[in-house]
């Protein structure tokens, strides 16, 4: 979000504000009294919560499960190609073939200034 529609929406509540003392007062405290429901829900409804946490410790298995899962596929796959293609160990740089360090060096990069240069 781009930082004028983030500006344009804390203006837009800001003036929605109320300007009476009173309906500022009415105001924080319906603000006030939400906010104590909201945290205090789990104390009136203690069941529906451990339900739920049950529920999330069960997707947190299953996405652990799932990144795990993911993470050694590509690693074996990795493994798999890496043993067919390169050899094992660092890649030094003697091992580079007939390439040399300007045949390494991107082309859209630009050229390092000297200190005559500048």
């Amino acid at each position: 979000m781009s930082l004028f529609r983030i500006a344009v929406i804390l203006s837009l509540g800001i003036a929605v504000m109320p300007s009476d003392e009173e309906q500022q007062e009415a105001l924080y405290t319906r603000a006030a009294t939400a906010a104590h429901w909201t945290v205090t829900y789990c104390d009136r409804n203690g069941q529906q919560c451990e339900l739920a946490g049950d529920l999330w410790h069960a997707f947190l298995r299953k996405a652990q499960f799932a990144g795990k899962l993911a993470y050694d596929v590509a690693i074996r796959t990795s493994a798999d190609t890496a043993e067919t293609v390169a050899p094992t160990g660092p890649v030094l740089a003697t091992d580079r073939g007939t390439l040399k360090a300007e045949d390494l060096r991107p082309d859209w990069r630009a050229e390092p200034v000297q200190q005559g240069d500048i």
